[in-house]
C-alpha cells in the first residue's frame, strides 16, 4: 500500500506530464479538476471520483427524465379531462340560457294572463254594477 506522501509524489509527476502537454491539450481538458479532486482525496482520506459522480448524476438525470415523461403524460390526461369538463360546462351554460329564455317566456305569459285577468275582473265588476242598476230599475218599474 502506498503512503500519502508517495501518492502526492505520483500526483505531482502526473501534473507535470499534463502541464507538458499544454493547457489547451486534450489531456489537460480531460483531467481538468481531477488533479484537485485527487489532492483532496489524499488530504482527507476520501475516495471521491468524477466518473462515479458523473454516473450518479446520469442516473439522477435518467430518473428525472422518466419523472418528466410521467408528468407530461399526466398533464396530457389532465388537459383531456379539462376539455371534457369545459365541454360539459359549456353545455350546462347553454341549458341555463335555454331555461332562462323559458322562464322569461313564462313570465311574459304570466304578465299577459294577469293583465287579461285584471281586465276581466274590471269588466265583471262593471257588469255587476250594471246588474244592480238594472235590478233597481226593474224594482222601480214593478212597484209603480
Amino acid at each position: 500500500m502506498t503512503t500519502k506522501d508517495q501518492e502526492r509524489a505520483i500526483l505531482a509527476k502526473i501534473e507535470k506530464l499534463i502541464n507538458e502537454a499544454g493547457p489547451d491539450s486534450y489531456i489537460a481538458t480531460t483531467f481538468d479538476g481531477i488533479l484537485e479532486q485527487a489532492a483532496e482525496n489524499i488530504a482527507n482520506d476520501w475516495g471521491c471520483n468524477y466518473k462515479e459522480a458523473y454516473e450518479k448524476q446520469t442516473e439522477k438525470l435518467n430518473e428525472a427524465q422518466k419523472d418528466i415523461k410521467a408528468l407530461v403524460s399526466q398533464n396530457d390526461d389532465l388537459k383531456e379531462q379539462m376539455k371534457t369538463i369545459t365541454g360539459a360546462l359549456e353545455a350546462a351554460q347553454d341549458k341555463i340560457k335555454e331555461y332562462q329564455h323559458r322562464i322569461d317566456d313564462v313570465r311574459t305569459e304570466k304578465n299577459e294572463t294577469t293583465s287579461k285577468l285584471m281586465h276581466a275582473m274590471e269588466a265583471n265588476e262593471a257588469q255587476k254594477a250594471e246588474i244592480v242598476t238594472l235590478k233597481a230599475k226593474l224594482y222601480d218599474l214593478m212597484t209603480q
